[in-house]
């Protein structure tokens, strides 16, 4: 009682420490849920991907879903460029234009046997904000990676007024043709990033049997997004409806504004309004008709590449109401593993003093795994293993 007397600032600051790291190590420190239809292909994956099994340790710091989403959008705009070793613009059979960023094609004689990793950028982004993603996978294991830019996006030209922000198939396909013709003999893997997720996910179930990808990763994805876009948080709603109107509309404004419905768009002010009048500048006659083409839950189930799908409980964006909802598919989804976490936020996923990706660890120890193996045949369906479901 004396010690508390004489230093009674001291005693606060220890009692508030200990407070802190009992929550933390109580609530936030936890081994994340797996989920998938058993089979000795992906135990085999799993005990070559520890960090799977390992709890995972959100930055102590920021380990509020709000913090982690502030770091991540102020490291975007405070670091450098990275730095790609080529810049390709495709042209579309339609005459759109797209883009491919590669980086490790410098170092193609010493990694004969370097898989392409695909990269699919977010919502208004380009192949900067997937930048440290690229360097990881590039700096850890040496593989090339390339980022498939979407039409409208980053600084490609608008030659044809048709933009969809989750991305086109069609575009995709002749994105990924192009690939495989420059690399025949290379594997490829695919890693779709928040929206990015959803044009992979899209892609995967269209063509089912006959992906160019042998495995694929998705983080942060949102399921329907016909439901999902009108479930994110009210002011992270509102900030991303104002940017879709900067980033697309006025951006490129003279090339859209022959298209009817053009000045109805720039009224809206969520992101979910923004996707249900997204059909008039994505090329479909109306709403049902372009989520009809776009929505990847609706092909999803038919998905028949190996998959790892990573979802936090706390992300404010692609909200864990989508995840619950379509647990009682993705969980029996044959070679897919779904990764839940409840402490992530919306694509961040940082732990460690110095908030480093654990995702980007996910990513990189999932293709490490898959490359040992002899891939399963993908018609193959196997019995579900019941996990528990977070709350």
């Amino acid at each position: 009682m004396e010690i508390i007397a004489n230093h009674p600032l001291f005693t606060i600051f220890t009692i508030l420490t200990f407070s802190f790291l009992f929550y933390y190590f109580k609530e936030v420190v936890e081994t994340p849920v797996l989920r998938f239809s058993e089979s000795d292909f992906l135990l085999r994956v799993i005990e070559r991907s520890p960090v799977l099994t390992k709890k995972y340790y959100p930055t102590f710091w920021c380990f509020n879903q709000h913090l982690m989403l502030f770091l991540l959008m102020l490291r975007e705009y405070r670091t450098k460029p990275y730095h790609y070793d080529q810049f390709e613009q495709l042209k579309m059979k339609d005459g759109g234009i797209t883009g491919l960023a590669w980086s490790g094609t410098d170092d193609l004689a010493t990694n004969s046997d370097s898989p392409i990793i695909v990269v699919f950028h977010t919502i208004s982004g380009d192949e900067q904000d997937v930048k440290s993603t690229v360097k990881y996978l590039r700096e850890r294991y040496g593989w090339i990676v390339v980022v498939c830019i979407r039409r409208g996006h980053g600084n490609l030209p608008l030659t044809k007024p048709k933009i969809n922000t989750m991305g086109s198939t069609s575009d995709l396909k002749e994105q990924l043709t192009y690939i495989q013709k420059r690399f025949p003999k290379r594997k490829m893997f695919g890693v779709g990033i928040s929206a990015g997720s959803g044009l992979l996910a899209r892609y995967l179930g269209e063509v089912g049997v006959q992906s160019k990808f042998a495995a694929a990763v998705a983080v942060s994805p949102a399921y329907d997004i016909e439901k999902a876009f009108h479930r994110v948080h009210p002011v992270y709603s509102k900030i991303m409806g104002q940017r879709m109107i900067n980033y697309f509309l006025k951006n490129h404004y003279e090339s859209l504004s022959t298209l009817s419905g053009i000045e109805e768009l720039l009224k809206i002010k969520t992101i979910g309004e923004f996707q249900d009048k997204l059909h008039t500048i994505s090329g479909y006659k109306d709403k049902e008709n372009y989520y009809y083409h776009s929505n990847p839950v609706l092909v999803a189930n038919k998905i028949r590449t190996p998959l790892l799908v990573l979802n936090s409980a706390d992300d404010p964006i692609c909200v864990n109401q989508n995840v619950l909802e379509n647990l009682h598919w993705l969980e029996t989804l044959p070679n897919t593993i779904h990764v839940h976490t409840k402490r992530g936020s919306h694509i961040a996923y940082f732990e460690g003093l110095k908030a480093n990706s654990w995702s980007d660890k996910v990513i990189g120890e999932y293709f490490a795994a898959v490359l040992k193996e002899n891939l399963p045949k993908r018609k193959v369906t196997v019995k579900a293993k019941k996990k528990s479901k977070r709350k």
